[in-house]
């Protein structure tokens, strides 16, 4: 897997980590153990009354059960109820079945210590061994996928071959897609800054995608030689979007997100067109007119 690749999947793994909760991150976290255990894991629903038995999944060959909790918001003594309502519960109906019990849980920062000793406590008092997952175990379930179910999993993403080959012909329809907002009357030419991806606490994994971008913005710039107005329209339709992101609280790695997908449309874009959004990107990112300056250079 090429490097920007590999970047545009971290990317949309981490995204999809933080951002899903309650059912939606149930149903990736069984996307992901489906597509990398096949016949192995099962999916368990709600059914009847009696609903999944405290079971959201089960890995046959290694005998696990998981329970998975995705809150908007984690406490500790939720988390804690949580885990002794869901692990008391399974052991009547499927103590016969499982060795290892695994809490699936979507906090980024991992787990508090009272919620942590509580596992530990339940795993020495209980037969079953005791566990828990989160972001990092997930990722590494994530990149055991082969490149087709990565791409059904997270979408197509750009290669370096991709970036190579991009032509002005990928670009036009990306440029028409986002080309909605009338020109501002003052267009913004400040120039480019060294230091604004970390001003703007943007990730490596972004990081890297905008270098990516950057090497074929030249492209960018050839199509708006003979256009400068449309360069305007674009631009002052990308900041009012960007400002409205920004406003509603987003965190940088999800605002850039948000514009890769403004700028490519809602379809799933082709991995020619995931490329030739980056190129926009990088192009309007280093023209200043989306993300944050640079302390000490407002001209």
């Amino acid at each position: 897997m090429d490097p920007i690749t590999r970047s545009f999947y971290e990317f949309k793994f981490e995204l999809a980590f933080l951002r899903k909760k309650g059912n939606e991150f149930e149903d990736f976290f069984s996307d992901i153990m489906g597509k990398v255990h096949p016949a192995d894991f099962m999916r368990v629903r709600p059914w009847g009354p009696f609903g999944d038995r405290k079971n959201d999944g089960y890995l046959k060959s290694e005998r696990i059960i998981f329970q998975v909790y995705a809150p908007n918001e984690m406490t500790s003594a939720l988390a804690i109820a949580k885990i002794d309502e869901d692990f008391i519960g399974a052991l009547p109906f499927w103590k016969d079945h499982f060795d290892t019990w695994i809490f699936v849980h979507n906090s980024a920062a991992g787990l508090g210590p009272d919620v942590t000793k509580k596992l530990l406590n339940l795993s020495t008092a209980h037969d079953p061994e005791v566990s828990s997952w989160g972001q990092e175990e997930l990722r590494r379930k994530v990149f055991e996928l082969n490149a087709p179910d990565l791409a059904s999993l997270l979408g197509y993403a750009p290669t370096l071959r991709d970036m190579l080959d991009l032509g002005l012909d990928s670009l036009a329809p990306v440029l028409d897609q986002i080309a909605i907002m009338p020109a501002p009357s003052e267009p913004d030419l400040r120039p480019p800054l060294a230091d604004k991806i970390k001003r703007n606490m943007l990730s490596a994994h972004v990081e890297t995608l905008l270098k990516a971008g950057m090497a074929r913005a030249d492209l960018v710039k050839s199509f708006f030689y003979t256009q400068p107005e449309r360069q305007d329209e674009i631009a002052e339709s990308f900041r009012q979007r960007y400002d409205s992101l920004r406003s509603s609280g987003m965190g940088p790695d999800e605002i850039f997100s948000e514009l890769q997908r403004y700028a490519g449309g809602e379809r799933t874009p082709s991995p020619t067109r995931q490329s030739a959004v980056l190129a926009v990107l990088a192009f309007y990112f280093e023209e200043c007119d989306i993300f944050e300056r640079a302390e000490g250079r407002d001209l």
